[in-house]
């Protein structure tokens, strides 16, 4: 078929997390209650695309919740889609060649129920898979085991853990993960909470280290490096989106954030360089590991919202040098020859959970979660394509919609985009009953 906030308010951080039928009614109305009280320039209608939409296929029978869903395409061209589902606790693997045939689906692990999901191809073509903090490798005869993680390694516990995309071709894995600042020796500070209402209330003191963000490559298992963002400075790096270039950089938006009665968060950037061309002076050792402090600089944001805010999306295309930010509803800025330029307005009032890859010609294949509102089939959460390029984007193209099962559940984090760098992207949603997909191919210009 051919188609020509500093951090938002509790409320809105709740609902993100939150999951069920009634928490995404309420996403729906509280963006629409916010903006209402705000003059907002109008959206633009984006560029119209020629977009082949494959048939839609349906990737694996379940009764879906709140799966974790992620996405990627190898050097064969086949789409690897690996999927956590917490109403069976079960860690599961398909395959899709190009023609929408299925020529694998197994189990990688039962009784697991992680709390995020990544994957990765390292140089020699085994799949990595981080189910929460346990690191599981695929073997090229298809066995899978367990191996090790910088975290483990150095004793500590970690937060969040991803791979961090991008990068070398053929470089080293990379690993980005939430670690305890008191583990890391960082400094102290005071957080402010209280409970109460008018006519009085209760005030009390928080003394905490908080949390940093820690990016370390793969170096044969001893993980001896660790840069470590803002670890000289006390607030924690919250709501954190890392991507490497080719050149060895590694670039990181996050939310400098604390609580003084309120949750105050505030955008930061930070690029870390390649430990090869860093000063020996700004290293130090800490849990057997030389680490250094990578600071961040403060980034321009809209007014209205001085922080990224959970949801965003950071992408790198080495074709034009463009580090590209979405946040969702907002729009995307580009950060190129070191100054960012202004927000490029998505052409969708609500759209939430963008996912984003780079175009090997420049630009970025993105899909986002829609509102009902703008959907031409009606759909409760539309799946639309887009591609951002030259500082501008197209329009929307529906691919799909999302829903699941359980009242209690949730769309987030099942919504995903694999892209082969040319024209083919693989699109993944969750539906009733099951996790469904498609193949979309966006001619070239």
């Amino acid at each position: 078929m051919l188609h020509s906030i500093s951090s938002p308010p509790p409320s809105v951080a709740a609902i993100r997390a939150a999951p069920g039928r009634a928490a995404a009614a309420a996403a729906l109305l509280l963006p629409l209650l916010l903006t209402a009280c705000v003059a907002t320039p109008p959206r633009p209608a984006g560029e119209p695309l020629a977009v082949e939409l494959g048939p839609v296929i349906r990737l694996l029978e379940v009764r879906t919740s709140s799966e974790r869903v992620r996405a990627l395409i190898d050097d064969a061209g086949l789409a690897h889609v690996l999927v956590a589902s917490p109403g069976d606790r079960t860690l599961r693997h398909v395959v899709v060649d190009a023609a929408g045939a299925i020529p694998l689906a197994e189990v990688v692990r039962s009784d697991v129920k992680p709390g995020s999901l990544d994957a990765a191809f390292d140089a020699d073509g085994r799949l990595h898979v981080l189910a929460g903090t346990q690191h599981l490798v695929r073997e090229p005869a298809g066995e899978w085991s367990e191996t090790a993680t910088p975290w483990a390694a150095a004793g500590l516990e970690a937060g969040t853990a991803r791979f961090v995309a991008g990068g070398a071709s053929g470089g080293p894995l990379l690993y980005a993960f939430d670690v305890r600042g008191k583990a890391l020796g960082a400094p102290a500070r005071w957080d402010l909470y209280g409970i109460g209402g008018y006519g009085g209330g209760i005030i009390w003191p928080w003394r905490t280290r908080g949390s940093r963000l820690a990016v370390v490559a793969e170096d044969g298992g001893r993980y001896d490096v660790w840069s470590v963002v803002d670890l000289d400075d006390n607030e924690d790096v919250a709501d954190w989106s890392v991507v490497a270039s080719p050149d060895g950089r590694v670039h990181v938006v996050y939310d400098a954030q604390r609580s003084v009665l309120a949750l105050q968060s505030l955008a930061r950037y930070a690029c870390i360089e390649p430990a090869a061309a860093d000063d020996d002076s700004r290293w130090r050792e800490i849990a057997g590991r030389r680490v250094r402090s990578v600071a961040g600089t403060d980034m321009p944001v809209a007014s209205g919202q001085p922080g990224v805010g959970p949801g965003a999306a950071l992408g790198f295309n080495p074709a034009t040098r463009e580090l590209l930010l979405v946040r969702p509803h907002d729009g995307g800025r580009v950060l190129r020859d070191g100054a960012w330029g202004p927000e490029a307005l998505l052409p969708l009032e609500l759209a939430w959970d963008p996912q984003l890859a780079p175009r090997a010609a420049g630009g970025f294949d993105v899909v986002v979660i829609g509102s009902r509102s703008e959907s031409p089939s009606g759909q409760e959460f539309p799946v639309f394509y887009l591609q951002f390029r030259d500082g501008g984007w197209s329009a929307p193209v529906e691919v799909g919609g999302a829903r699941v099962d359980s009242f209690f559940g949730s769309v987030w984090d099942a919504v995903q985009i694999a892209s082969d760098g040319e024209e083919r992207v693989f699109v993944t949603w969750p539906v009733r009953g099951g996790i469904e997909g498609r193949w979309v191919r966006v001619r070239g210009e």
